[in-house]
């Protein structure tokens, strides 16, 4: 996938013509004053890009044959002069100029392919376009680079790919800093976005199993950036779709951290449905039921709400609230259930689990229903724990109606594991082309998104033990397929028999920045 430039938007009467088309709806003014009908407008973010990853690959592959004869001697002498004055070198020095040029387009293909295409509704990153066409946004440019080469480093085993998807990152994150550290720069669209494609390279090159803490960091000094943003970032689409994107991030880490969202991120909530369609506020109405929990969490751990019944009382709230809201949303949030044909085989090893799956309009609804029931597994894991912890505290009569709550709430969030196991399929591209009316997902965003949510439903304690082997196998097709190595970890976390609450880190867990550099310059 190649950038073709900017193409005209010009309706295509008026571009033959070579006429200055206004792109009016339903008709251009030129169209209108000769009285014709307008033929209409083309979609300028599909014409925008041109699929040549396996003309890149062929013609990297021919320059490297050509180049080998000549540069064996030379690579020779550097890896050997190398291993005299430092330690082994894991890779060779350098990569033949050609094919540094040719990775760098393999990278952008893929990342445009996996996480910017389909518009603004379905495109999981689309907010990147305009910010990538400035050739002075150099932070952006290199971290998707980053991204895409250590995505395809994976997904092939290739030491090139990773050595330059390193120097891509070190680039970055020094242009990042930069950005950071003058005033003048630091609340800009660009600099958060390589914040936000900065943490995704940690994701895609995760190797080993404090990704959560790594993580955590990561979202913690993006979300002190978009408060010193303020306001006016949700005035302009790209401010408004990163801060969407971020906001579901800072919910989780909120909630894993037991903290209390601060009074200006309510705020950014709350102002955030000003500048929405109105079918799409849902998403603002759900995340301030999200904080709520993570402000209960919070109320629990330093002991403000310690009683149990008031626990469950306001546990029972959220819930409520939360369910009442998804009765009926708006048409584009919907999705419908399709039968599996394959139910009545066995489970592992497919692309399916149980006797339906679900089809979605966007990878954005599916990505609000799953984190919907997660908020609801988690709300519900937290009733049953507490009934569990009142054991022998009460009489009788009133120890069986909390058990029965807590069956209740088992019943429950068993079903809710079951719907996000029931998105796998739509997420990792199987069934849709049982309906026209379903835009194919994004691959690489597909997995992004469905990680956290299966981890979830695989450590609630809901989940039989050939649901979490099926989790797992999902997670190691994301890991595998789609270059993304954090979820391989959390699939050996699963392996090692890692069953614990979704609310809990894993123990012994050592706080750590990683190579997580900005995120200094923001806490100062």
């Amino acid at each position: 996938m190649v950038y073709r430039g900017k193409p005209s938007s010009a309706c295509e009467r008026c571009r033959s013509r070579r006429l200055k088309c206004d792109q009016g709806t339903p008709t251009c003014s030129p169209c209108n004053r000769a009285k014709v009908e307008c033929p209409g407008y083309r979609n300028t973010l599909d014409l925008a890009f041109r699929n040549q990853n396996d003309k890149a690959i062929s013609l990297s592959q021919r320059s490297a044959r050509k180049k080998q004869h000549a540069t064996t001697k030379t690579a020779n002498i550097r890896v050997a002069s190398s291993s005299s004055s430092s330690s082994s070198p894991e890779y060779p020095n350098s990569v033949p100029y050609a094919l540094e040029n040719s990775l760098s387009d393999l990278a952008m293909g893929y990342f445009f392919s996996h996480y910017i295409t389909g518009g603004i509704q379905e495109g999981y990153m689309s907010y990147l376009l305009p910010l990538i066409n400035d050739p002075y946004n150099v932070a952006v440019i290199s971290a998707l680079n980053a991204v895409g080469l250590a995505a395809l480093s994976n997904i092939r085993s290739s030491p090139q790919m990773m050595l330059k998807a390193r120097r891509e990152y070190t680039k970055a994150l020094s242009e990042t800093n930069k950005g950071l550290a003058d005033i003048a720069t630091s609340d800009r669209d660009d600099i958060l976005a390589a914040v936000v494609l900065l943490g995704m390279y940690e994701v895609v090159t995760c190797s080993d199993g404090h990704f959560i803490d790594r993580w955590m960091k990561h979202v913690e000094g993006a979300a002190r950036l978009v408060e010193y943003r303020g306001l006016k970032q949700l005035e302009r689409r790209e401010g408004l779709e990163m801060f969407t994107q971020l906001r579901l991030h800072i919910n989780t880490c909120d909630i894993y951290r037991k903290r209390r969202s601060t009074a200006l991120y309510i705020r950014l909530t709350e102002n955030a449905m000003k500048y929405r369609d109105e079918n799409d506020q849902i998403i603002d109405l759900l995340c301030l039921e999200v904080i709520q929990l993570a402000d209960l969490r919070a109320s629990i751990e330093d002991r403000s709400i310690y009683d149990p019944g008031e626990i469950i009382r306001k546990a029972l709230t959220i819930d409520a609230n939360l369910a009442s809201l998804f009765i009926s949303v708006p048409t584009p949030w919907q999705y419908h259930e399709v039968e599996n044909p394959f139910s009545n085989g066995p489970q592992i090893g497919q692309t399916v689990w149980g006797t339906t799956y679900h089809l979605y309009g966007s990878l954005r609804a599916s990505n609000m229903w799953n984190n919907w029931r997660s908020v609801r597994i988690l709300l519900h894991e937290l009733i049953i724990d507490t009934v569990a912890s009142l054991e022998g505290c009460s009489p009788g009569p009133e120890r069986r109606q909390q058990l029965a709550l807590a069956a209740h709430s088992r019943f429950i969030a068993s079903q809710l594991v079951e719907d996000i196991c029931a998105s796998v399929p739509y997420h990792l591209g199987a069934g849709t082309e049982d309906s026209d009316q379903v835009a194919l997902p994004v691959t690489g965003a597909g997995g992004f998104c469905l990680m956290w949510q299966l981890l979830i439903a695989a450590n609630s304690g809901l989940a039989s033990q050939d649901l979490r082997s099926w989790i797992m196998d999902c997670l190691d097709k994301i890991g595998y397929s789609m270059g993304i190595n954090q979820a391989l970890a959390m699939s050996q976390l699963l392996r090692a028999g890692k069953q614990s609450e979704s609310l809990h880190l894993p123990e012994n867990h050592n706080l750590g920045f990683g190579r997580n550099h900005f995120i200094g310059l923001i806490e100062e």
